[in-house]
């Protein structure tokens, strides 16, 4: 038996699909009938969505069982949202730290499980990597780079805690349950010793690191293939690999093989149905509204301010030529893992008085976004997304915003 684990949150109903997307490709590339499927969730998971599941994995033939969190580990859950209450209310949810928890509440014959991210599609047959050794090591895991495919940074780097190389994601793991067990209650214990620097932003998977990133197998990279960085070196070819579409990565771009390969497989599952085509046509009609009247405030707004552009270190030549920077304008060089937030409301307190328009160019635009709202900023009159200022061949388009398909 081969035991998959995953981990849920879905307050408003429009997650599931991506976890049921990764499920079917799971059991469609897996063909023998040996997989135990683990949902870890919580109350937010309504039953009309675990029917849904449980209708997926009974198309294959295979095992499905949930846990409701809340129920099985409430103490936890009760201490994370003291600990950490802005997690809650973030991109990342307290569903993150699932995946912590996933070694003690599943069943006593599971000895070792594969932990994969919800936003993954398997395009591959994963017996491979259930049957790599994890020779002494707890866990093995994918070293995480850039889109640069530079070595991750990160305040435990920076801090000297741990070689960037051997910073791992956390989207998919392998894991020997008793020695991961071993290491003790690395919740609460992480928490603290994580609350010791400033700037941690991805908490499941920093305390992760914390204990395991100088002491884990490095799995080959097709193991957690990250589609931002294979989209930002133009790699447009698709090979047996787990795709991890982190960062908001999925559009709606027709040439695109990664966009391509999610709604080949969503087309196939239960969650893509009449109504999931009315709500799409009528979403895209309103982010076409929404754009159209961004683009008209940036157009009457830009001649009045200077135009700040904010993107990594490697666009900046293209950026400089495409919008023809000079004058007043600048360009303030940002790293994915930088809280982008507070940095603009750093660099605006330090700067001269005077109107400024920041433009950025990141694949998280709408969690920055909402930092950036809370903090008193008005987009389309502060800071705008400048994806959507872009020609498709830079990777611009229309309908590039992430929030389009995970509002549906």
């Amino acid at each position: 038996m081969i035991d998959v684990c995953y981990a849920i949150a879905d307050e408003k109903g429009t997650y599931s699909k991506f976890l049921g997307t990764s499920l079917w490709s799971l059991c469609q590339q897996h063909a023998a009938k040996d997989l135990h499927i683990h949902i870890l969730h919580d109350g937010t998971l309504r039953e009309k969505e675990e029917q849904r599941f449980r209708q997926a994995a009974m198309h294959f033939g295979q095992q499905l069982s949930f846990y409701n969190v809340e129920v099985l580990a409430a103490a936890e859950l009760d201490y994370l949202r003291q600990e950490l209450p802005q997690a809650g209310s973030s991109r990342y949810t307290y569903a993150a730290f699932y995946r912590l928890l996933a070694a003690r509440l599943l069943p006593p014959a599971v000895s070792r499980f594969i932990y994969f991210d919800a936003d993954t599609v398997i395009h591959m047959d994963i017996a491979g990597l259930w049957q790599e050794s994890l020779e002494e090591y707890p866990l093995a895991a994918v070293a995480e780079y850039d889109e640069a495919g530079d070595p991750a940074d990160n305040p435990m780097v920076a801090a000297g805690w741990l070689d960037g190389r051997d910073y791992f994601n956390s989207g998919v793991l392998l894991v020997d349950r008793e020695k991961f067990l071993a290491q003790g209650d690395i919740l609460r214990a992480g928490i603290k010793r994580l609350k010791q620097l400033e700037g941690f932003v991805f908490y499941d998977q920093d305390i992760l690191n914390a204990y395991f990133a100088n002491g884990y197998k490095h799995l080959n990279i097709a193991y957690n293939a990250f589609v931002p960085a294979l989209q930002f070196r133009k790699i447009q070819q698709l090979v047996p690999a787990v795709y991890h579409y982190d960062a908001g990565s999925l559009g709606l771009r027709e040439d695109d093989v990664y966009d391509r390969l999610f709604y080949t497989m969503f087309s196939q599952t239960p969650w893509c149905d009449e109504d999931f085509l009315y709500r799409c046509f009528a979403q895209m009609e309103r982010q076409h509204d929404i754009n159209l009247e961004l683009a008209r405030q940036v157009f009457s707004v830009a001649s009045q301010r200077q135009r700040i552009f904010c993107a990594n270190e490697a666009s900046q030549k293209a950026i400089q030529e495409l919008f023809n920077l000079g004058g007043k304008d600048r360009y303030l060089t940002m790293r994915s893992d930088m809280d982008w937030a507070g940095r603009l409301c750093q660099y605006e307190r330090v700067s001269p008085a005077g109107r400024r328009l920041y433009i950025l160019f990141s694949g998280q635009y709408e969690k920055i976004k909402q930092e950036l709202l809370a903090a008193g900023w008005q987009e389309g009159q502060d800071f705008m997304d400048g994806w959507l200022l872009l020609p498709e061949k830079y990777s611009g388009h229309l309908f590039r915003s992430p929030a389009l398909i995970r509002n549906l």
